[in-house]
């Protein structure tokens, strides 16, 4: 029988390892993160916000309450932080949010912090006329190295890949700060060729992301490359659209985005700006109504 030679590098990896992140974190979301989310937000008395649904949250109802709920509850005050300190959900979903899965903590003066991860950073050191896909998939790229950082994004910038970094800061969008088997004819061999520092720091991203949900996400070594392989669906990516910046200096503010495309030569990202916030679903829908 001849051997099928399947290649994990860098980026079958990173989006083997978001697609099981995404299937995974959805299951806490709508139900378990939810539960605290509704909770936190009764004893604080707040509702809902009316906000574009952005990334995967469109998928259920209870994503997309999750999502809204989360929303308004990252505007309140850091004042009122007195009002929930005794609730087990609140502080569990402080745990949640400020995880190192989602970046650096970021912005105290709000009861719950954004993760400001090196893409983050990088567009906060930019000027805004460099806001460019080249230049700030170099920079985030410059900021993860040189840090600690083990959020997705970390590990994206890491690649200095932007299909991957827009990918999975697209499945991140809510914590991150703005700125059936077939028989096969040939036996698979499994290449893994993830750089050393990729692979070291997605090990601790898989134990904390383990250790804070009871999950098993598998851990990154050679032994697991059929795991990443087999999650990794570049097609599932494509028209995944994330804002990842906005210049309020204008009237009215204008919204930064990256999105994936795919032509004859492959996946790409295409930036714009944009009055109005465009999520994936809408991006999707006008890519196929053109």
């Amino acid at each position: 029988m001849s051997r099928e030679r399947r290649v994990v590098d860098n980026r079958v990896f990173l989006l083997g390892l978001d697609e099981l992140y995404r299937e995974a974190m959805k299951k806490h979301e709508g139900r378990s993160i939810l539960e605290c989310a509704r909770e936190t937000a009764r004893l604080l008395s707040v509702t809902s916000v009316d906000v574009p649904v952005e990334g995967y949250y469109t998928e259920s109802k209870e994503l997309i309450e999750y999502f809204l709920l989360m929303r308004a509850l990252q505007q309140v005050s850091g004042g009122r932080e007195h009002e929930v300190l005794g609730s087990k959900a609140f502080l569990y979903l402080r745990q949640v949010v400020e995880s190192p899965l989602f970046g650096l903590p970021y912005n105290s003066r709000y009861l719950l912090a954004a993760g400001r991860d090196p893409l983050s950073a990088a567009l906060g050191h930019a000027d805004i006329s460099n806001w460019t896909i080249s230049t700030l998939t170099e920079a985030a790229y410059q900021q993860a190295l040189a840090s600690q950082d083990i959020s997705l994004v970390g590990l994206a910038s890491l690649a200095c890949d932007s299909v991957v970094l827009t990918a999975l800061r697209e499945s991140v969008v809510l914590y991150a700060l703005f700125v059936a088997a077939s028989a096969l004819s040939t036996q698979p061999e499994y290449v893994w060729e993830v750089d050393e520092l990729i692979q070291t720091r997605a090990s601790q991203f898989v134990a904390t992301f383990n250790g804070l949900f009871g999950e098993s996400l598998p851990t990154p070594r050679p032994k697991n490359a059929s795991q990443f392989w087999n999650a990794c669906n570049t097609s599932s990516i494509i028209g995944r659209c994330v804002r990842i910046g906005f210049n309020d200096s204008v009237q009215p503010h204008r919204q930064y985005h990256w999105a994936i495309d795919c032509d004859s030569t492959g996946l790409s990202v295409n930036d714009f700006w944009d009055t109005e916030v465009w999520t994936t679903e809408r991006y999707r829908n006008e890519q196929l109504r053109h």
